[in-house]
């Protein structure tokens, strides 16, 4: 298929509700991030084989099920599997509950009733096509982690981290076992790092989030390749003064993932083009949702 066919705007309502829902249910950013995907990934699967006989099972492919004309039971599905896929254990129930309220919200409370075990049924029933239409294979690579992983290494150049000095570095490697290491790299770079830096992380955290919501994007480019071509793009974004060209800039980061200048540019370039096309309802306010130390 090719990426053209592929759209670069998604479903921006659904999109808000995937991120509000996460936010209420106290998700970490990689659950949400990762329901997204799976949103993005089943409308690719039904671009190329609706209305089709699929290639890998002989059996044809209904435009008309539940799972494809029910935006609500989509998304709550893909919040349902993503829950399971990073071990983020969530009460069917809550699920339910936080999607009818946000899509009906002028109801009354959902009362365990034939409707609640209705909504139930049709939850775990789509729960079985959507992981079929995945192929099962319920692994994601998020752009996240390889982004932080350039921040620190760009931290550690003194062109970079002008405020930095060995104590504090030699203080984050020795909890670098910590189950939430992660989190304290992120706050160290918002309290330690320099300035300028610190909000480069946020910007290029920022980007990283659109990037997931593109469908052409986050399904037609590596992780790594989304991660350079945010950092790059909130580097440029901030004015921050880079000693070098974006193709040395590149070399230094990308050669250990076999990363071409090209794809970089391209991944920039399909930013800017989300960014023109795509209304701002994709920033919230919801620090749970944005701040990279909820993930």
């Amino acid at each position: 298929m090719k990426d053209t066919e592929l759209p670069l705007i998604p479903n921006l309502a659904t999109i808000h509700y995937l991120r509000q829902a996460g936010a209420m249910l106290d998700l970490p950013a990689r659950t949400t991030a990762t329901a997204i995907i799976y949103y993005n990934q089943f409308h690719q699967f039904m671009l190329v084989n609706k209305n089709n006989e699929c290639a890998r099972n002989n059996q044809w492919v209904d435009e008309s099920m539940p799972l494809y004309t029910n935006e609500e039971l989509l998304a709550t599905t893909c919040l349902h599997l993503a829950c399971k896929a990073t071990d983020v254990p969530r009460k069917v129930r809550d699920l339910v509950n936080v999607g009818y309220r946000y899509y009906h919200p002028k109801e009354d409370v959902l009362q365990v009733d034939e409707t609640y075990f209705r909504m139930r049924s049709s939850l775990v029933t789509g729960e079985l096509l959507l992981v079929r239409a995945l192929s099962f294979d319920l692994e994601v690579t998020l752009p996240f982690t390889y982004c932080l992983h350039v921040l620190r290494a760009m931290a550690a150049v003194s062109w970079f981290n002008k405020a930095g000095n060995e104590d504090k570095r030699e203080r984050r490697r020795s909890r670098s076992g910590s189950p939430e290491y992660h989190k304290d790299i992120w706050r160290h770079m918002e309290q330690e790092m320099d300035p300028e830096l610190s909000t480069i992380a946020r910007v290029a955290w920022t980007f990283c989030w659109d990037s997931v919501c593109s469908p052409r994007i986050i399904l037609t480019r590596k992780p790594q390749e989304i991660a350079l071509g945010c950092l790059y793009l909130a580097l440029r974004t901030c004015n921050a003064e880079l000693p070098v060209t974006i193709n040395q800039w590149v070399d230094m980061w990308g050669t250990a993932e076999n990363l071409s200048v090209q794809n970089i540019r391209d991944v920039v370039t399909d930013l800017l083009d989300f960014f023109d096309n795509a209304p701002s309802v994709l920033h919230t306010d919801d620090q749970q949702v944005l701040s990279p130390a909820s993930a």
